[in-house]
């Protein structure tokens, strides 16, 4: 492409310096020849002003049109290098997302090498797809141009001469197709650039969606240990809720005997104390009149007092004393 836009160039370098070469001949040649010019009569000199006229015309109509093939061909080169590049960028950006970015392993940090082959295959898989398609229009164009051609030298014999109007007819066809053939390859390039940006989104979503399924199976999973805690304490709570009704009827039944039963009163309960620490008294005293009067004998009849004492009784009292645990 390149060498093709420099060819050009020198081409068009090359049409100035002949056009260059060929007005300094003219130059001179017009020197030669104006001592001839001056000697001729005026009808004479009108005949050559028009031929040279009419020449001028017609190399400036040559230079004209073949001024406007240059700059179609320019264009056509410019139009040519902007889709490349774009092209170029395009599978510049999906290289790198794709191998660079997406194609690296996670555990060695080094890019796979069967996505590369891979990602190359389908370049070329594309490319030569494309190349057929280019081949399909370029022998639809040639059938065209081959018909095109048929009708003209059909035309030719008739004797259907095309007249300059329907050149320039078919030259204002000619310019409004490329230009809807221009429209429609910025359109084709706006679609490609969209493409791109919605595989990138959509595998963005991907991510995000993979993520999401990540996270809803851990949230169900953490439900399903949160109902099994849920049955847990609910079958706990039946069993508490039971022994709660055991316990309510249990004491309900506690106050329903301690309604019935006879409680002592505080006078009472006074005198009993007082009469229990008369009778530990007097109990002492005679434990020590009984061990003055006797030795070993009182120190027996000590110890049965102290054991018929020990067990609540009174000599000549035929009642037990209160306990304290009684009384209290």
């Amino acid at each position: 492409m390149a060498e093709s836009a420099e060819q050009a160039l020198d081409e068009q370098a090359a049409t100035l310096q002949q056009l260059k070469l060929r007005g300094a001949r003219r130059k001179k040649e017009t020197e030669t020849r104006v001592d001839t010019f001056q000697r001729l009569t005026d009808d004479e000199k009108g005949d050559i002003v028009s031929q040279a006229i009419e020449a001028l015309q017609t190399e400036i109509e040559q230079l004209r049109s073949s001024g406007d093939k240059d700059v179609d061909d320019i264009r056509t080169l410019m139009e040519e290098v902007d889709l490349r590049i774009a092209e170029t960028k395009k599978d510049t950006y999906e290289f790198k997302r794709d191998i660079i970015i997406g194609g690296e392993d996670p555990r060695t940090g080094k890019t796979n090498a069967e996505k590369v082959i891979r990602f190359l295959e389908d370049k070329v898989h594309g490319k030569e797809v494309l190349v057929e398609k280019l081949a399909l229009k370029n022998t639809t164009y040639r059938t065209a141009i081959q018909k095109l051609e048929a009708q003209l030298a059909h035309k030719e014999e008739m004797g259907e001469v095309l007249h300059l109007v329907d050149f320039d007819q078919l030259k204002i066809e000619n310019q409004q197709y490329l230009e809807r053939i221009d429209a429609k390859n910025r359109e084709l390039l706006q679609l490609k650039l969209s493409t791109g940006r919605t595989v990138q989104v959509l595998n963005d979503v991907k991510g995000r969606m993979a993520s999401l399924t990540a996270e809803g199976a851990q949230l169900r999973l953490a439900i399903a240990e949160k109902q099994r805690e849920l049955d847990s304490f609910e079958a706990d709570f039946q069993k508490t809720a039971g022994q709660s009704a055991t316990v309510a009827a249990s004491y309900k039944k506690l106050q329903a005997q301690m309604k019935g039963a006879e409680q002592p009163q505080i006078l009472e309960y006074i005198k009993l104390k007082a009469q229990v620490t008369e009778l530990q008294k007097e109990a002492a005293d005679w434990q020590r009149k009984v061990e003055v009067a006797s030795g070993t004998a009182s120190g027996r009849a000590g110890s049965s007092a102290s054991g018929r004492l020990g067990s609540g009784k009174r000599p000549g009292l035929t009642s037990p004393l209160p306990t304290k645990a009684v009384l209290k």
